[in-house]
């Protein structure tokens, strides 16, 4: 036996991880809400969320340190919110002035209106715009349809696939999804030139990279306080030059440029700038006044830590702008958020489409999305079991000279979270405190929209014309189970022979729902399963441990035996049950 092969083997024998540790515990439910959303934010459980997380900011900042990392107590400011999209509430708001930025507020205080600079979450504002003024209906087109320099390129340049991008394969779509595989920047950011935080070339040389010629340095810089900025010409003959990190559509990488790309193409396809869009669709249309495309001046209220050489604030990123440019505030990012969940500028559809990843990462917990970066946390879901489920959080991170900002998403709770910081160490403030108010604030979500359930669905339904009854609750484990069924005088879930071996039904919320004469009907549909919901764990392609496989199941003459309406009055409880394949309205029986 070769020793390659014997390597291999002995490398298999004692792997840490095989087929047969997965799948993970998770509860066995379907992609999406367990529970609908709350309709309000007055549950006791976000009072109680609101309460922890005041005293662990305050904690934090005591003693700069936090379960999710150090605090810098002193010279980095901070704004939070956490809003509620289903009735367009502010749930939590929180400022810290750190003390040694005294003269850093031009309204002198930090308000839910003091307009921090976003970095890279223009990328979202960006796409946004996109999608209400052109939609994704052209995220297949190759980006040379509508930029004639990178359609010029392809009809120049040699066919090396290693040297030079091939722009036809790259399409408007893997540029919006980080999958276009052009790299991450172009005359931002180079170390050939004058870069904010970079080092001087001489200090490049040093760490041993070789020395250049004079003809052979950038001219030009787009993030730079003192290089002139980027003609698109010259943007053009770089990025035409540099080469590709990938083959589009190969694997997630982060790239600024593509976004500078977007912007030109934007203004091509709809024959105005970017900057129209922003005042037409954030001012106009959503009354987000402080959120600009460009630098909004000297007075308005602005946090600006120390000075403004020092801050970036009305650093001009010229062609980068659409990639991280802007500027807004805590207020106007609630005012987004809501707007984005409930579907006020897009339809409902084109929301479902870009509210879903576009590829997977390298990481088990993270997808990319256009451009989200999605963050699936583990939610406890089944307490007799201690299984969890995944919430999605679709969030978009950015950076911007001594600015950090996140803004996150959690469509399965219609709530968002957004942190916005200032100060020597805006990133490194951003990520333990994101981290922090996520944790409390989706875990009180999931427990404030299973008490609903509890409350609205708690009960036994009872047909009016004939033997048939559900009795439905709210327990320990995931969804809304139904404890008994009973069809035309027969005990449905025990003498149905489809139902054999089946000892857990459970029913989940759909999102289809319309409204009739003060009575909300939505859709459910149940998943029944074996081992009480228990998941199985006898290796990663057991089908049983993913029910999305078996929805839609038992069909009765074109209607399937999962299929369920509740009809929900206007006090948020139950008053009807509806079964698809039997034919039968169940209405709330009387205590």
């Amino acid at each position: 036996m070769s020793l390659c092969r014997t390597l291999v083997i002995a490398s298999l024998a004692t792997a840490a991880y095989s087929v047969k540790n997965f799948p993970p515990r998770n509860a066995l439910t379907l992609l999406g809400p367990v529970y609908q959303a709350t309709t309000n934010s007055t549950w006791p459980q976000y009072a109680n969320a609101v309460s922890e997380a005041h005293d662990a900011l305050s904690q934090a900042i005591a003693t700069g340190a936090s379960a999710y990392g150090a605090i810098d107590n002193q010279t980095t400011s901070f704004s939070i919110a956490v809003y509620s999209a289903t009735d367009n509430s502010t749930i939590f708001d929180f400022h810290f002035e750190a003390p040694q930025l005294n003269g850093s507020y031009t309204a002198g205080k930090l308000t839910d209106n003091t307009i921090y600079r976003t970095g890279s979450i223009g990328k979202l504002l960006t796409i946004y715009a996109w999608l209400v003024d052109i939609g994704d209906s052209v995220f297949l087109d190759p980006i040379t349809r509508y930029v004639p320099e990178l359609a010029q390129a392809v009809a120049t340049q040699p066919r090396n696939p290693i040297l030079y991008t091939n722009w036809d394969e790259v399409t408007v779509g893997s540029l919006a999804s980080q999958l276009s595989g052009i790299g991450r920047d172009v005359d931002f950011g180079d170390f050939a030139t004058d870069t904010i935080g970079g080092p001087t070339l001489s200090e490049d040389i040093a760490a041993g990279y070789p020395p250049l010629t004079d003809e052979t340095i950038p001219q030009c810089s787009l993030y730079s306080q003192t290089e002139r900025v980027c003609t698109r010409q010259e943007f053009f003959t770089e990025m035409i030059n540099h080469r590709p990190t990938f083959p589009a559509y190969t694997t997630p990488a982060y790239s600024n440029v593509a976004y500078v790309i977007l912007g030109m193409a934007y203004e091509n396809i709809t024959g105005r700038t970017l900057e129209d869009a922003y005042t037409d669709l954030y001012h106009n249309k959503l009354g987000m006044l402080s959120t600009t495309a460009a630098y909004p001046g000297r007075d308005v209220d602005a946090v600006i830590p120390r000075n403004d050489s020092y801050a970036a604030f009305s650093l001009d990123l010229g062609l980068y702008g659409p990639a991280g440019g802007q500027y807004s505030t805590i207020k106007d990012f609630t005012t987004w958020g809501q707007a984005i969940l409930q579907s006020t500028q897009l339809p409902s559809v084109a929301t479902r489409r870009w509210l879903k990843p576009t590829s997977p990462t390298g990481q088990w917990t993270n997808n990319v999305g256009a451009p989200w970066e999605i963050r699936r946390l583990p939610v406890l879901a089944d307490t007799k079991y201690n299984t969890s489920r995944i919430v999605d959080i679709y969030s978009k991170a950015g950076d911007i000279g001594q600015y950090s900002t996140f803004f996150g998403l959690v469509p399965d709770h219609k709530i968002g979270i957004s942190v916005l910081a200032a100060g020597d160490n805006p990133t490194l403030q951003v990520l333990p405190l994101k981290d922090l108010v996520l944790d409390i604030f989706i875990n009180a979500a999931e427990a404030a929209a299973k008490q609903q359930a509890k409350n609205a669905f708690t009960g036994i339904f009872k047909a009016i014309d004939r033997n048939s009854s559900i009795t439905l609750a709210v327990d320990e484990g995931p969804g809304v189970s139904i404890t008994a069924w009973t069809s035309n005088s027969t005990d449905f879930l025990n003498s149905n022979p489809f139902f054999a071996g089946f000892d857990s039904f459970r029913i989940y919320p759909t999102e289809l729902s319309t409204v009739e004469e003060g009575i909300a009907s939505f859709s459910y549909r149940g998943l029944f399963q074996t081992q009480g919901g228990q998941p199985y764990s006898d290796g990663l392609f057991n089908e049983y441990n993913d029910p999305w496989l078996g929805v839609d199941n038992w069909v009765y003459n074109n209607k399937a035996t999962d299929s369920f309406v509740v009809g929900i009055d206007r006090d948020g409880i139950v008053q009807t049950v509806h079964s698809a394949a039997l034919r039968v309205t169940m209405s709330r029986a009387s205590e």
